[in-house]
């Protein structure tokens, strides 16, 4: 068959965790762009490579043993990466795979773990896969125009899967929040998040891979919560004071809800549905 995960970060490990088992009868690749996580890569996949997914030579190196590719990129480095970083990142990279196709016929299915940032704000209405996407500047309008180029691909199967804020073992929500104990903060935090745990997204992937979903789906859980509940239910939880909301500067908008049922009617069964049933708040997710 042959399947390569494209960036091997938070959601293309936990994929590669998931497909492991399988790996004999798959021919996984994995790939990243540094040299010294090959080695924790290793034992995961038939093969492992270092891909810059912009680099013409390394990217196709990558692909032309296989069926099926699954991009999980991310930006290099600190996290705060600015437009141009992201654009490199995500836009290069599909220009880039865009030209290759003519020498990767074997290549018939695409996958993209892109985010549900690119809806932009619905004062707090409910959004799903046929709202249009109108992200504002900055990186949601980038990850909108990488998904328009995949979009443009009529002759492979392409499934873009948004991902909401993500979370599970080493993004514990509590070990995020306590810091916020006791302070006073400007606002009421009624804006809604939205969230995933790292199990779902990686599922989910692997979901789409077995299913040839094509589209987009949103993957993210059942219920959309407002930053002030999750706030308060890990501080509880935790037994730590809670934040006092002072008011004032509140954002324009109540964010967005996002609804999830073309996951559900695709067959994908969620394992972690609410933030506050999936163990985020339990010690035993402490990293």
């Amino acid at each position: 068959m042959g399947l390569t995960i494209i960036g091997c970060g938070y959601v293309g490990q936990a994929l590669a965790r998931r497909l492991q088992p399988q790996r004999p009868q798959l021919g996984l690749t994995l790939t990243t762009t540094r040299q010294e996580r090959q080695g924790a890569l290793r034992p995961l996949a038939d093969e492992v490579m270092v891909c810059d997914a912009t680099d013409p030579e390394q990217l196709l190196k990558s692909l032309q043993n296989s069926r099926t590719a699954v991009f999980c990129l991310g930006p290099k480095g600190n996290q705060q990466v600015d437009e141009e970083g992201y654009r490199h990142t995500f836009v290069d990279s599909f220009h880039c795979l865009r030209l290759l196709l003519p020498q990767l016929p074997q290549l018939r299915q695409i996958l993209y773990t892109s985010s549900c940032s690119v809806y932009g704000d619905a004062n707090g209405d409910w959004v799903d896969e046929t709202t249009p996407a109108s992200p504002g500047p900055g990186h949601g309008s980038v990850l909108l125009e990488s998904e328009q180029l995949l979009g443009a691909i009529n002759d492979r199967t392409v499934c873009i899967l948004r991902l909401g804020a993500l979370h599970g073992p080493g993004r514990d929500l509590d070990e995020r929040l306590k810091g916020l104990a006791g302070q006073a903060r400007q606002g009421e935090g009624n804006t809604f998040t939205n969230w995933v745990h790292v199990d779902d997204a990686a599922g989910a992937l692997e979901a789409a891979v077995d299913g040839h979903w094509s589209g987009v789906v949103n993957v993210v859980n059942d219920q959309p919560i407002r930053v002030r509940d999750l706030v308060e239910q890990s501080l509880a939880h935790q037994g730590l004071a809670t934040v006092q909301w002072m008011g004032g500067l509140e954002p324009q908008s109540d964010g967005r809800r996002i609804r999830n049922q073309r996951l559900k009617q695709l067959g994908y069964r969620l394992l972690h549905p609410n933030v506050d049933q999936s163990g985020v708040f339990s010690a035993n997710q402490v990293p």
